[in-house]
């Protein structure tokens, strides 16, 4: 009977018609990226957010491939296991240089991993913004005038001049 809001259809303000629940969006978003956007109306996103996923995940595997090769060979050198070398990186670098080259893969990896997660909350907060702001009025019949205008002192009885803002909008 009652509706959340605390208005009934019949009752819904103009202004409140066509919003969209913040929660939702949020939600959607978490579940599937994009989804929040898509229910938002802002499809124009959705490969935004799949391109800053898809470079972060590219990059993130390719210094992940990179850094157990040289995580494999550096292990190879310094332990000086049998058999033959794991890749050709335990030919050609030394230990010392195989070492570094590990932790440079290893922190862009995990670094990639980071802004991944940094576009996936975006991607949610985004959601959720775009919904709080889907009632918020960009007609033609709002502006803004800066006007002089007249002050009353607080200790005398007359005015004193003054500039003020007069915002002006329909319901």
């Amino acid at each position: 009977m009652g509706c959340r809001s605390g208005f009934s259809q019949e009752s819904t303000p103009d202004y409140l018609k066509g919003t969209k629940n913040p929660k939702k969006a949020t939600l959607l978003s978490m579940a599937l990226p994009g989804l929040g956007q898509a229910y938002n109306g802002k499809y124009w996103k959705i490969p935004v957010i799949y391109a800053g996923l898809g470079a972060t995940g590219y990059f993130a595997l390719s210094n992940r491939s990179e850094y157990r090769k040289f995580r494999a060979a550096y292990q190879y050198k310094v332990f000086n296991l049998p058999g033959d070398p794991p890749n050709e990186y335990a030919t050609l670098y030394t230990a010392d240089q195989l070492r570094v080259q590990r932790d440079y893969y290893r922190r862009n990896m995990e670094f990639n991993y980071i802004l991944a997660g940094v576009v996936y909350i975006l991607n949610m907060v985004d959601a959720a913004v775009d919904a709080h702001l889907s009632a918020f009025d960009i007609s033609d019949d709002l502006s803004l005038r800066f006007a002089p205008d007249w002050i009353p002192c607080e200790h005398e009885k007359s005015l004193a001049p003054a500039f003020a803002f007069k915002l002006t909008c329909s319901f």
